[in-house]
This record gives structure tokens, sequence and C-alpha cells, in this order.
């Protein structure tokens, strides 16, 4: 008997079974048959088909499979950036929210108008473009509880425009919910829920950061996309200037993007140009109670680098304030 002609419930308690044992500890093929008395084809069956879920397998020494509730940080891509007059530029929209009542969709295509208009054909987003699931968010969730409901809303209203591409990176908050507790790569996965729909304008860069490097004529810079963690502060340049200097020496990027905060700030700590993104949700109760505003809005970035080593030379940000429904209720209403 192989996996197919098994019935449906059972064939899901059975994946269910091995998804248990390997979030435990690893295991080998041959220590699941052990355990699970099942057919070692139809363990092999059960493995390729929760693969190519999107699970976040690891394979460690002695053959052995594992879900870890992490993904491995990081990520390393090479980009080079059409040159207009000198410069190359860039959109930057991070922290949507997607899926929360909250979400700025109206801002969220008003950036990537925008970004049409002036000719920009990459855009970075620093994570939590979709709202997540937890106890203490679902009153405001506008789709059904699960993981591929929120996914499905993110594919089918993100903002898709011609010649436009979107390299995101996934926090270990909101979306990152699901890495813990479902064992996930939910950037992977989202990425391949986005081609089956016919989206190859998404691209993931990796979990919690990604390094992009700039290519120029002759060199290259390196710019880190980024969601931190930690609370916001005081002062707006407070958490990215600690973030910089806890960088180690000879590991920090020439630019710096960063979501999580909900706040725009540019600042320039140990000659790193830093760029928080603000966000394009307004405030939510959770924000509110713990006493943390937001600054709504999306930035439009223009660098240039020398021509013999890449390094940036130039570094200008435009940002684009919006702010909560009731202002344009008070004001046009």
């Amino acid at each position: 008997m192989n996996l197919d002609e098994i019935a449906p419930t059972i064939r899901a308690d059975i994946t269910k079974e091995i998804k248990r044992l390997l979030s435990k500890r690893p295991m080998s093929i041959e220590e699941l048959k052990e355990e699970t008395h099942l057919k070692l084809d139809i363990i092999k069956s059960v493995i390729k088909e929760i693969k190519t879920s999107g699970l976040n397998f690891a394979y460690l020494p002695g053959d052995k499979l594992f879900l870890p509730s992490i993904v491995h940080p990081g990520g390393h891509h090479t980009l080079s950036l059409k040159d207009r007059n000198g410069f190359t530029q860039f959109g930057f929209a991070t922290d949507n929210h997607l899926c929360n009542r909250h979400a700025r969709l109206d801002v969220l295509n008003a950036a990537y108008d925008r970004f049409v208009e002036e000719g920009i054909t990459e855009v970075f987003n620093a994570g939590n473009w979709v709202e997540g699931e937890a106890k203490f968010n679902r009153q405001e969730l506008i789709v059904p509880p699960g993981m591929d409901p929120q996914l499905d809303y993110w594919i089918e209203n993100y903002p898709h425009r011609k010649d436009v591409t979107t390299y995101f990176i996934t926090g270990d908050d909101h979306e990152g919910w699901w890495v813990q507790r479902e064992r996930i790569n939910v950037g992977q996965y989202a990425q391949m829920k986005a081609v089956q729909a016919g989206r190859t304008d998404l691209k993931y860069l990796g979990h919690v950061e990604a390094d992009v490097e700039l290519r120029s004529k002759k060199g290259s810079a390196v710019m880190r996309v980024m969601h931190p963690g930690g609370g916001s502060a005081y002062a707006l340049s407070y958490a990215p200037q600690k973030l910089v200097e806890s960088f180690q020496g000879g590991e920090k990027p020439a630019v710096l993007l960063i979501g999580h905060y909900h706040k725009f700030d540019y600042c320039y700590p140990r000659e790193v140009h830093v760029v928080s993104g603000g966000c394009t949700c307004d405030q939510t109760a959770f924000l509110r109670k713990n006493k943390i505003g937001v600054h709504v809005g999306f930035s439009l970035i223009r660098i240039a680098q020398d021509v013999a080593d890449g390094h940036i030379t130039r570094l200008a940000v435009e940002w684009f304030p919006y702010y909560d429904r009731k202002y344009y209720e008070r004001r046009f209403g």
C-alpha cells in the first residue's frame, strides 16, 4: 500500500504524527519506522510531501531530519540597479500588517503608484507584511483564522505593478509566529504560493535579515534589510544607533533598512546610512495600549556609488507621510 491508497483522514493523521515526532527530536527514517510501525515507502512519501509544503526541515548528521522552531537568519543577494542620472533608486515600504483591519492598503497602493511614476523597479520590504495571529490580535483580523487565508489575502491584495519587483524578508514576530508554532519557513512558503498564483514579482530574501550587494560598474556596497527586535525608544534614533553599535567589526553594511519600530527616521551611526521605514498601518489596539505611536508612510531612496570601488558617495531619503483615516474624514469628509 502506498500513500495515495490511504484514506485522507488516516493520511492526515500519519502526516501529523510524523511532524510531531520530528518536532520533538532529530530522527532518521529508520527511527521513524520503529516509532510509527509504518512501512518505509509510506514514511518516505510523507516526508517528500511535507518537504514541498514549505516546512522548515533541517538535515543533521546521521541522516537525521528535524523540524526546528526557528529559521536560520540571513541571506545574500546581488542586484544591479538601473542608473538614472548618476543615481540608483528604490522604494522602501514595510510593516504593512495586511489582514489587520487597521492596515492601510490605500497608502500601500499610493506607494507603488509613486514608485511607478518615479521609474522605480525595485522595492524592499523589511517584514511584517501580514499581521499573523496571536491571542491579542484575533479580534482585529479581517480573514478567517490560519496562515493560508492571510497569505492568500496578501497575494491577492499586495500591490502588483508592471516591471516592479518587491524583495521581502520575514520578521520573527507576526508572520514569524508561524515559524515558531508551525515550524514552517513562511517566507519560502509565501513565495511558493505567490508563484503558484501567477505572481513572480514577490521575492523572498531571508528570515530576519538579508544582505543585498549593490553592484556598480567596478565595485559594490552592501545594504542590509533587517527586522530587528525590541520596543520603540523615546528617541527615534536610539534603537537604530544601538543596533549599529552592536555590529561586529568588519560586518557592518553601508546602508541599513529596518522595519519593526513603525517609525520613520534617518541617522548615520558608525558611517552607516540607517533608514527606519515607518509602516502602512494605523495604530492598533496593542500599540495604543503600550503607548507606541506610528509613522504611516513610505520612502523613496536614491544613492550614488563611487565608480572605482562602489562605496556610497551620496544618499537621499524622501519620506511620504500619511495620517490616520480620521484625519482625512475630518479634512475632506
